[in-house]
Order: structure tokens, then C-alpha cells, then sequence
């Protein structure tokens, strides 16, 4: 039976309730394979429909292109030191949204953007992060100036929320990088202190 470090399943239940398999198949879909993210989420119905669900509707509503949806969620995914969410966000940045890889290896490397509206956003997200919420107003206006509005502040506020929970249940659990991103994630050498 394939597990995390932590012993939590990976493995996919065979009958899974209509609204687990329907997020599973978009997994399937979408990445031509259920990561293990996916897979650990999957024996906590509310948890996988919460962490779905919520990508779905910032990649369909929200007000952020997916390349700076990507550059939040990476921001917050480094902050945690979660090698799973950062290796995934470094593959999916490449392959899915167009990411510049020098966008990328800036954040990770806790570096200063090339791209300076890209830059405002990373460094709004980890003062929304950090300051749970309570910017001060130069703050506010600095993204405000970079050209963002307050719906995208507040789209900010729900790509953390999808980040955290998968940072924390990927470590958590410890869960194991996917394949293809796993030289990325294992290449992080994040401090491992929990264990």
C-alpha cells in the first residue's frame, strides 16, 4: 500500500462518493494522473472539495491570471518551506501557466523579481500572509500603484487560503513529490524540523 512518510493513504478508495470522484477525474484531466495531493485529500472528502473547488473558481472567476495566481500560491508554498507545493508550483508554473522560470527561481530563492508588477504581488502576498491580513496602507496602495485592484487583493487572500491547506496537509502527512517534479522538491532541501 503506497503512503506518505506519516503512514496516511495514497491510495485511491475504489468507490468513492459522486463528489470525490467527480474531483479526482478533474485530476485526472487536468494532469493526466492524480498526484498525491490529490490522493491524500481523497479520504477527507471536505478537505479534497474545499482544495478543488477553490482552484476552480479562482481559475474561473478570479481576477488574477493564472501566472499570478501561480506566483501567490508559490509565494506562500516557499514561505512554508513545503518542498511537495513548491516543487509542484515550479513544474505546474512551466508547464500549465506560462510562468517565467526566472519568476520562479526568484521566489524560491527569496529573491527580488525581475518583473516588477509580479514582484509587488509576491511581496503583498507574504505581507497579507505574515501580517494576517493587517497591511498597512502603504502597503495597500503599493499594489494598488503596481496596477492591482481590491477584488484582486481579496483574490490574493483566497489563493493563500487554497496554499495553506495544502502546504499544511502535505506536511502534515510528509507526502512524497509526484515524479514529475520530484528533482525540483528534492532539490529544495527544506529543513525537515517536525520529524
Amino acid at each position: 500500500m503506497k503512503t506518505t512518510a506519516r503512514d496516511f493513504s495514497l491510495e485511491l478508495n475504489e468507490n468513492p462518493i459522486p463528489e470525490v470522484a467527480k474531483r479526482i477525474n478533474w485530476y485526472q484531466e487536468k494532469f493526466n494522473t492524480v498526484p498525491n495531493l490529490g490522493r491524500l485529500l481523497e479520504s477527507a472528502p471536505a478537505t479534497l472539495l474545499s482544495y478543488v473547488d477553490t482552484q476552480n473558481y479562482l481559475a474561473e472567476f478570479g481576477t488574477l491570471s493564472p501566472e499570478e495566481n501561480n506566483i501567490v500560491q508559490m509565494t506562500i508554498a516557499v514561505e512554508n518551506a513545503c518542498a511537495y507545493c513548491a516543487g509542484g508550483h515550479t513544474f505546474a508554473g512551466e508547464v500549465l501557466f506560462n510562468s517565467n522560470p526566472d519568476d520562479l527561481k526568484e521566489i524560491i530563492n527569496k529573491q527580488k523579481l525581475s518583473n516588477q508588477k509580479f514582484n509587488v504581488l509576491h511581496e503583498f502576498t507574504k505581507d497579507v500572509y505574515n501580517k494576517k491580513g493587517r497591511v498597512s496602507d502603504q502597503s495597500l496602495q503599493n499594489f494598488f500603484d503596481a496596477g492591482y485592484t481590491k477584488p484582486q487583493a481579496l483574490d490574493v487572500i483566497t489563493n493563500i487560503a487554497a496554499k495553506v491547506l495544502s502546504n499544511f496537509a502535505n506536511q502534515l502527512a510528509i507526502n512524497i513529490p509526484d515524479e514529475m517534479f520530484a528533482d525540483i522538491s528534492n532539490s529544495l532541501n527544506y529543513d525537515s524540523e517536525y520529524r
